[in-house]
């Protein structure tokens, strides 16, 4: 069963900003069915999956800020940057035996990845379609 679902008012009306997000919550879903399972080479295995895929999604989004020149880009990177450091922190530690870490990530990446969808992410979709590049 899904943790956390995608709704539509998460959609910044850019076709493949929205998709890379629905994935990222997939892969979300497929971490916290992996923990449940008490499976630790899979939930290793989706852990290491959700950071690659968030650091490739990170990665496009931010070309398509600077591409705009969007004023907050650098704060943007800077939340990204913060996200990662934090994430592979929190892997570490589960990956040293503390199971406790993994919580952690479930419960950040819960309340983190729909609040930066709404709050951040939508706030450059004006100056993203008014500088054309998408």
């Amino acid at each position: 069963m899904a943790l956390v679902y995608w709704t539509q008012d998460l959609n910044t009306g850019f076709a493949d900003v929205d998709e890379q997000h629905q994935i990222l919550v997939d892969h979300f879903n497929k971490l916290d069915d992996a923990f449940k399972s008490a499976d630790y080479e899979a939930t290793k295995k989706e852990l290491q999956d959700l950071i690659d895929y968030t650091i490739f999604h990170f990665g496009e989004e931010e070309k398509m800020l600077e591409a705009a020149h969007y004023r907050m880009t650098e704060p943007h990177k800077k939340v990204h940057a913060n996200f990662i450091k934090k994430m592979g922190e929190l892997q570490g530690r589960f990956e040293n035996g503390d199971i406790t870490a993994l919580q952690e990530v479930l419960d950040m990446c819960d309340g983190w990845l729909f609040r930066h969808i709404r709050l951040n992410d939508h706030g450059y979709i004006a100056d993203v379609k008014a500088a054309g590049v998408r």
